[in-house]
């Protein structure tokens, strides 16, 4: 059976010390998404330098390996569903998605991958 996995790509405010970030996904992140037993493997990334042939336009992604993707988009509410995980997703795009003396926001793709 192949793995499904749900990549997400974002950026986070400007100015946030990423030392406070790591921090935060170290220990407010991960448990509430390990919590899930419907998500089998979840870490967070950021991008530490440019390749060859540009780059992207987000420095963070995560990788979150499900076991299902129909179910993970819950019709559309995502993260299965569960409030515990779309409250956290709430208070996430407040502290870290959105600067409003700016007016900046993040858009927060994700995209549905199955190995192959």
């Amino acid at each position: 059976m192949s793995r499904k996995l749900v990549l997400l790509t974002y950026n986070i405010k400007p100015g946030v010390p990423l030392e406070e970030y790591v921090e935060y996904t170290r220990e407010v992140d991960y448990p509430v998404f390990h919590q899930n037993p419907n998500i089998e493997q979840y870490s967070n990334f950021v991008i530490k330098r440019q390749g060859r042939g540009g780059g992207e336009w987000f420095k963070h992604f995560d990788l979150m390996f499900v076991n299902d993707l129909d179910a993970f988009d819950a019709g559309g509410k995502l993260h299965f569903g569960d409030q515990l995980i779309l409250d956290h997703a709430a208070r996430w795009r407040e502290k870290w998605g959105q600067d409003p003396a700016t007016g900046w926001r993040t858009d927060v793709n994700i995209n549905y991958a199955e190995e192959i």
